[in-house]
C-alpha cells in the first residue's frame, strides 16, 4: 500500500525536522517530543526496511530481489543514522530473536536479568531474587524509559569491539553524536526528556509482545507455528494500534512471515487465527494494558513465597 508506506515516513521525518526547527525556535519541549515520536515511529519503519519488506521487485511487485535489496537498506541505514543505532547490530540482535524466539540463552532480547527476573510462577526462581528485585514489578514500566539510551550504548559497544574493521561505522556513528551534541548545545535537559520519552513508548510495545509469554529451552522440538504460538502475543486495537505501532501489533503474524510488507499483515490474521483454532493452538491478543499486566504478572514473587 503506497500510500500507507508514505504516511508511515511522514510520521518518522516529518516530527522530526519540526522538532529541530522547534527546538532552535524557542520550543524545546514540544522539539523533544515531537522529535521523540519521530524517533519511536523510525524504529518500526526501518524495522521494515531492514526485513526488506517495503521496496518490492520482480515482475507483480512481489518479492525481494536482489536489485530492491539496497535500496531498502539504505532507507533502513539513514533511520539508523537518525536514531544513533548501527545497522549491524539491530540485525544481528534481532534476526537471532526470530530464529530463536523466547528460548533460554539463546534469545537475546529476553535477556533482561537482573534488572528484570521473570519468575513466570517459578517458586526456585522467586526465592533468588534479592532485595532489589522485589521491586521489580514496580519499577518495571519506568525502566522502559531508559531502553533507548542503553541501545545506543550497546550500539557503541558493538562498533568498539570490531574496531578497526568497522571504522566507516564509526565514522558515522561520530556524525551523529556530533550533530546530536550541536543540535541540542545548551539543552541537553530536553535530550534527555526525548530519550526518555521514546524509550519508554519503544519498550512498553516490545515487552508487550513476548517478554510476558512462554520461556522455552533451547532444545524444543516445536515447528516455528507451534513456537509462534507460545511466545506471541498481539496488541489489540484494530487499525490504529496497528498504525501507531508500526503494524508490530501483529506480532504473531510478522513472526511467521517476517518479510511480508506490514500492510497485509492484517489481511493473513484471519487466516491465521483460523489455522490457529484448527490445530487447536492459542492465538494470543489483548490490548496494551492488559499486556502490561502479563509482563507485571511474570514478574511478580510474593504469591510463591506465602
Amino acid at each position: 500500500d503506497l500510500l500507507e508506506e508514505i504516511v508511515k515516513v511522514f510520521l518518522v521525518f516529518g516530527p522530526y525536522i519540526a522538532g529541530h526547527y522547534l527546538l532552535w525556535n524557542g520550543q524545546p519541549l514540544a522539539a523533544a517530543l515531537l522529535m521523540g515520536f519521530g524517533l519511536y515511529y523510525g524504529g518500526w519503519v526501518s524495522h521494515d526496511y531492514l526485513h526488506h519488506a517495503v521496496i518490492r521487485g520482480g515482475k507483480n511487485k512481489d518479492e525481494t530481489t536482489a536489485a530492491v535489496v539496497p535500496w531498502n537498506d539504505a532507507m533502513g541505514y539513514v533511520i539508523g543514522f537518525m536514531q544513533g543505532y548501527e545497522v549491524d547490530w539491530w540485525r544481528a540482535r534481532h534476526n537471532t530473536h526470530h530464529v530463536v524466539t523466547n528460548e533460554h540463552g539463546n534469545d537475546p532480547d529476553i535477556k533482561t536479568a537482573p534488572l528484570l527476573t521473570y519468575v513466570r510462577n517459578s517458586p526456585a526462581i522467586a526465592r533468588g531474587l534479592n532485595w532489589f528485585q522485589r521491586w521489580q514489578q514496580y519499577y518495571y514500566l519506568p525502566v522502559m524509559c531508559i531502553l533507548d539510551l542503553y541501545w545506543r550504548l550497546e550500539s557503541i559497544a558493538y562498533i568498539l569491539m570490531r574496531l578497526p574493521r568497522y571504522w566507516k561505522q564509526a565514522l558515522v556513528m561520530a556524525a551523529h553524536i556530533a550533530w546530536t551534541a550541536y543540535a541540542f548545545q545548551g539543552q541537553w535537559k530536553y535530550f534527555l526528556i526525548m530519550t526518555l520519552y521514546r524509550g519508554f513508548m519503544t519498550g512498553t510495545i516490545v515487552f508487550s509482545t513476548h517478554y510476558g509469554e512462554d520461556i522455552l529451552d533451547g532444545n524444543h522440538k516445536l515447528t516455528l507455528v507451534e513456537q509462534t504460538a507460545l511466545t506471541s502475543r498481539n496488541i489489540a486495537g484494530g487499525y490504529i494500534a496497528n498504525l501507531l505501532t508500526g503494524f508490530l501489533s501483529l506480532q504473531t503474524e510478522h513472526h511467521l512471515f517476517p518479510m511480508m510488507p506490514t500492510a497485509n499483515l492484517a489481511k493473513a490474521r484471519p487466516h491465521v487465527k483460523a489455522f490457529f483454532k484448527k490445530h487447536n493452538l492459542e492465538y494470543r491478543e489483548s490490548n496494551i494494558i492488559e499486556c502490561i499486566r502479563y509482563n507485571i504478572r511474570a514478574l511478580s514473587y510474593q504469591h510463591l513465597l506465602d
